[in-house]
């Protein structure tokens, strides 16, 4: 199987507020060729400037799926004061946009012959946006890899030449049960000590899809400021989790 045209998607998730980590990725790609932008979940909670960075995403006007944490912005089932505080600073307009996106995005590519060629692109995993589908341990957080039953449930039925996710905050990859996959770097929570921002770009060559992971310096102590004093109930949590660059719970102040 040789099909022709090489084409590269970047996929972003995980921003969590942080404009500034957005900003800085955006910056980098007007200087990279790609053929489309995905915006694969996590978009307002546990930053400073939730309102600031859905509006930044909703302007690009490319696919946008949603994760976690933004069902837990928009479900008004889950009642926190730092879910209600996002929900205030989103307004209705806000909210509506994140209700609306799907769970998964995606993208055949040219000369593709079956979902088998497909590039899947979801938050966390294939059936479930809460999923935690461990390709590789870390020491500091997940330690252990995800037993194969587990991961066939988390899998699903999906078919695709390669599935990326965001979720965990670090870039990993992995062939559970058979299926090429690959979790990415957070653009503005990331959890493997590493300060800088993060994103990826998945090409095809023609027969595979192939990943490569990016990282960008940015001023992430402004941001720690700007977290704990913008008035949101996880200031100092959230400010911790970027000083460290580490899974840290989110409490309330």
């Amino acid at each position: 199987m040789n099909h022709s045209s090489s084409y590269t998607v970047v996929v972003i998730a995980d921003i969590h507020g942080n404009v500034a980590a957005l900003n800085a990725v955006l910056e980098n790609l007007q200087n990279r060729p790609y053929d489309s932008l995905v915006v694969a979940g996590d978009l307002v909670l546990n930053g400073p400037r939730p309102a600031e960075s859905l509006d930044m995403i909703r302007n690009l006007g490319v696919p946008t799926i949603y994760g976690n944490t933004d069902l837990l912005v928009f479900d008004k089932q889950y009642s926190e004061e730092r879910l209600d505080w996002v929900r205030e600073k989103l307004g209705t307009d806000g909210l509506s946009y994140l209700k609306s996106l799907p769970f998964e995005y995606r993208i055949t590519p040219p000369g593709g012959q079956s979902p088998e060629d497909d590039l899947l692109i979801v938050h966390a995993t294939p059936t479930d946006v809460t999923g935690i589908l461990v390709l590789q341990p870390v020491p500091f957080s997940l330690r252990t890899m995800t037993p194969e039953e587990e991961a066939k449930t988390l899998l699903g039925d999906a078919k695709a030449n390669l599935i990326v996710a965001g979720h965990l905050h670090y870039a990993a990859y992995g062939v559970p049960c058979g299926q090429r996959y690959s979790i990415i770097d957070s653009v503005g929570f990331p959890f493997d000590g590493d300060h800088r921002a993060g994103y990826a770009s998945v090409t095809w060559n023609g027969q595979k899809w192939n990943v490569e992971n990016h990282r960008l310096s940015y001023d992430y102590h402004r941001v720690v400021e700007d977290v704990r004093q913008c008035g949101a109930p996880f200031g100092e949590s959230s400010a911790q989790r970027i000083l460290q660059a580490r899974f840290r719970p989110i409490l309330e102040n």
